[in-house]
C-alpha cells in the first residue's frame, strides 16, 4: 500500500465524519436461473396490497411493504430473503422492547409475522430451497419458513459450535448444495488469529477451513458453485485487501480481486456463477482521479488485478439483477440509482430515503424476477423496507 497506516487514519475519520460506520460435487453447479426459472410466471400482484406513493423526482411508484411505528430493514444485498416462488419474503423487525427478529411477509395477503426462532443471533436462507438456519445460544438450528409462518413446524437443532470456535466473527452463509454452513470465529484472546469454519449441515461436525491473521466477515457462499466461498478483511471500513477467495477444503486462498492502487473496496457481492460486484469508494482527489464507483471483477481476472467500472460516481452499496441486465447503486444522500448494464447509463430511480437523526443504510437488493428491487428507507421517520418495480428506462430522466 503506498500511503501506508497514515492513509488508513484518514480513511478512518472519513468514515466518522461521513457517519458510514455503524452498521456434493466439487465443481457441480447449480444456477441460480434455473432455481428461479417460473418466477416470472408466479409473481403476485404487489402493487394492491400496499400503501405507496410517487417519488416526485422520477415519478416511480414506491411501495411500503411493511408500513407502521417499529423499524424495519432488509436482509443484507449479500444473502437470500425470498422463498423459491417469491410468495414470501424476509426482512428483519424491532418492535419497541424487543431484540432485531427475523420476520416473513406473505405476498399475496400482505401479512407479516414473526419466525419463531428463540435465541436468534444470526442467520441466513438459502439459494435453493425455504429454510432458515440460524446461531442462538452456540446451537445451529433449521426451520423451514413457509411452514413456519402457518405454524406448522418449529426449529430444529442440527449442530453445536465447539467452545473453542465461539467468539464469531461475521455473519453465517449457507453453501450453494445446502450441504455445509460457513461462518467466522476468533481463535486467540488478543484477537490475532482467525479462522473461517464450516459446519457439515449433516452431521453436524465443524471444522477449520483456513485460517487467517486478519478479522474476518462478509462470509458468502457462492449461489451456483458449492465448495467456493468469499469473506472480507473486516475492518469496519477500509482493509488493505477487502476481498478474499478460498476453496472451502482449504485450497486456494487467494484475493478475489486484487487492489493495486491505494483503493477502498467494499460492498462485494456474488454477481453470477464467477463474478462480482462492489464499490470503489474515492475518498480524496487523488482517489477521484482514479477508477472509482461500481466494479465489477471474476474469478478469472480478479487475482490479476484486473476489474471493469460499470459506473463511475461516488457509489456506497451496490447489488446486480440476476438476468445481469440492471445494477443498482446508492450514495450518501441515499438517492437509489439504476445503471443500464448494456449503454453503461445512469438514471435517478428514487430519492428522499432519509428523516431526522435517521441515517439508514439502504442495502438494496434486485428481486429474483429482476423486476425491481427492496431496501430500507427511513422517509417515514422510521425504518421501512420499500419495493420499487422497475419503470420502462426511457421515462427516467
Amino acid at each position: 500500500m503506498s500511503e501506508g497506516h497514515a492513509t488508513k487514519l484518514s480513511r478512518r475519520a472519513f468514515i466518522r465524519n461521513s457517519a458510514v460506520a455503524g452498521a456434493t460435487v466439487i465443481g457441480a453447479t447449480i444456477t441460480t436461473s434455473k432455481v428461479f426459472a417460473n418466477v416470472r410466471q408466479s409473481t403476485p400482484p404487489w402493487q394492491h396490497r400496499f400503501a405507496s406513493y410517487v417519488d416526485e423526482e422520477t415519478g416511480v411508484t414506491v411501495y411500503n411493504l411493511t408500513p407502521g411505528n417499529h423499524d424495519d430493514d432488509v436482509v443484507y444485498q449479500t444473502h437470500p430473503m425470498w422463498t423459491q416462488d417469491m410468495r414470501y419474503f424476509m426482512y428483519y423487525s424491532r418492535r419497541p422492547g424487543q431484540e432485531r427478529r427475523p420476520n416473513l411477509l406473505d405476498m399475496h395477503t400482505g401479512e407479516a409475522r414473526a419466525i419463531e426462532a428463540p435465541g436468534y443471533q444470526r442467520g441466513t436462507m438459502t439459494w435453493h430451497d425455504n429454510n432458515l438456519y440460524y446461531m442462538a445460544n452456540n446451537d445451529v438450528f433449521v426451520v423451514d419458513v413457509p411452514k413456519a409462518y402457518h405454524g406448522d413446524t418449529k426449529p430444529h437443532c442440527i449442530a453445536h459450535i465447539p467452545e473453542e470456535f465461539q467468539r464469531y466473527s461475521g455473519d453465517i452463509t449457507v453453501d450453494a448444495d445446502g450441504s455445509a454452513l460457513y461462518f467466522g470465529a476468533q481463535l486467540d484472546e488478543d484477537g490475532k488469529k482467525y479462522a473461517v469454519l464450516s459446519v457439515d449441515l449433516a452431521s453436524g461436525d465443524t471444522r477449520i477451513v483456513i485460517q487467517t491473521d486478519f478479522q474476518v466477515g462478509h462470509f458468502q457462499a457462492n449461489p451456483s458453485h458449492p465448495r467456493k466461498l468469499m469473506f472480507c478483511w473486516e475492518t469496519g471500513g477500509d482493509a488493505p485487501q477487502r476481498t478474499w477467495f478460498v476453496n472451502t477444503d482449504g485450497n486456494t486462498l487467494k484475493p478475489l480481486y486484487k487492489e493495486n492502487y491505494d483503493e477502498w473496496v467494499t460492498h462485494e457481492v456474488w454477481w453470477g456463477p464467477d463474478n462480482i460486484i462492489f464499490t470503489i469508494w474515492p475518498y480524496n482527489d487523488t482517489m477521484r482521479a482514479m477508477p472509482h464507483g461500481i466494479a465489477e471483477a471474476s474469478l478469472e481476472t480478479g487475482p490479476n488485478g484486473e476489474m471493469d467500472i460499470i459506473a463511475q460516481y461516488p457509489a456506497w452499496h451496490t447489488h446486480g439483477s440476476h438476468d445481469r441486465r440492471w445494477a443498482l447503486g446508492d450514495d450518501f444522500d441515499r438517492n437509489i440509482w439504476l445503471i443500464n448494464i448494456t449503454s453503461g447509463e445512469r438514471k435517478l430511480l428514487t430519492q428522499g430515503h432519509t428523516s431526522g437523526d435517521y441515517r439508514t443504510h439502504p442495502h438494496g437488493s434486485f428481486t429474483p424476477d429482476s423486476r425491481g428491487l427492496v431496501f430500507t428507507s427511513s422517509k417515514n421517520g422510521v425504518e421501512d423496507v420499500f419495493y420499487v418495480p422497475l419503470p420502462d428506462w426511457e421515462t427516467l430522466t
